[in-house]
């Protein structure tokens, strides 16, 4: 998400630019590692603190000799020469990093860590030395990394990384929310509270739902928005779903960056898991989030709940789908970035882009 936020906001002012995927796109062996991370994602994230172990320890992506389809993504940097290389994956700072200045030097490799905070999932993958510069959302993140071995002069902070419409004023927002959510299905005159889903399209919508159905009899949230992501039969499954007392389901799929805006701005609550990519859209239109970590915490998520901890919030986490219902009879914390009105990052990169 943050790779074509970036290409969203770079085009924009007129230049090229490209997303490219390197563990997908240059090799079988690690797409089917990254498939295999979607997986545990999906179904047992507690399985996933084994992976992350195997991973920092493995070394897969640090040496460019050993590096599986290095040719492939040499001939992308060869074919391409960028200026400017940003990565926004821990494992592609090494190897990928060695092998775009052996191809064009000139090139400059900045790194864009998006973790928020310090935690047990902050990967050991994330910090080189040899990187042209190390960036990320937040003063946690950059001081992480240079405890972890950055150079403090090859380290600042670049904000949130966020899609244009986040980045609206807000006086546009709100007029433009009820549109935009009338548009979706949804009654902008009664609460409803938001079901979100990982890019991966993680979620347990259904058990949630039966749950909510046993106990929302006496409450205010009328609508339970839910966000499928590309599953058409979960949509199908939740659509087909009756609710007592005139709650409905208005369940969603994927939806675009204005009207996830509206949703996030108008929304009494969004119940999600605590990956980086919802969080920082959470944080941005300042929604309460209640946490969902059914099924276990993976490791990086950690460094995402440590945020919510640092700034002195009390997290709201279930851990069990019984308990969200619980968790709507109660106050829900809320912290907030106020956004400028584009990404810190773009003038780094054009900064760092002209240096000689």
């Amino acid at each position: 998400m943050r790779a074509f936020a970036l290409k969203e906001w770079w085009t924009s002012k007129g230049y090229d630019a490209e997303v490219f995927h390197p563990l997908e796109q240059t090799s079988s062996l690690y797409r089917f590692g990254t498939n295999l991370y979607n997986f545990i994602q999906k179904r047992v994230p507690w399985c996933h603190s084994l992976y992350f172990k195997f991973l920092e320890c493995a070394n897969l992506h640090r040496s460019s000799r050993f590096l599986i389809g290095r040719n492939h993504f040499k001939s992308f940097i060869e074919d391409n020469k960028p200026e400017v290389l940003v990565s926004v994956h821990a494992h592609l700072n090494h190897a990928y990093l060695d092998i775009t200045k052996q191809c064009f030097p000139e090139s400059k490799f900045i790194i864009y860590c998006g973790e928020f905070s310090d935690g047990k999932g902050f990967s050991r993958h994330w910090i080189n030395p040899k990187a042209d510069l190390f960036t990320g959302p937040f003063e946690s993140t950059c001081e992480t990394a240079i405890r972890k071995g950055m150079p403090p002069s090859k380290v600042q902070v670049g904000g949130l990384l966020l899609r244009q419409a986040f980045h609206t004023n807000s006086d546009k927002v709100e007029r433009n929310s009820k549109i935009k959510l009338k548009s979706m299905g949804i009654n902008p005159g009664e609460n409803f509270v938001t079901l979100g889903t990982g890019a991966n399209g993680t979620n347990n919508h259904l058990r949630i739902c039966r749950e909510m159905n046993k106990s929302l009899r006496n409450s205010n949230i009328k609508q339970i928005v839910a966000l499928c992501g590309e599953n058409r039969k979960l949509q199908k499954d939740l659509n087909s779903m009756h609710l007592g007392k005139g709650v409905r389901i208005i369940a969603l799929l994927k939806v675009g960056a204005e009207e996830m805006v509206s949703l996030l701005s108008e929304t009494c609550c969004l119940l999600a898991r605590p990956g980086a990519g919802i969080s920082a859209e959470a944080l941005a239109m300042h929604t309460p989030i209640v946490f969902n970590i059914c099924g276990g915490v993976m490791p990086q998520e950690t460094n995402n709940l440590n945020y919510w901890k640092l700034h002195g919030c009390k997290t709201s986490i279930i851990s069990k789908p019984e308990q969200f219902p619980l968790c709507l009879e109660k106050k829900i914390s809320a912290i907030g970035v106020t956004l400028p009105s584009k990404p810190s990052i773009l003038e780094i990169i054009e900064r760092i882009g002209n240096e000689k």
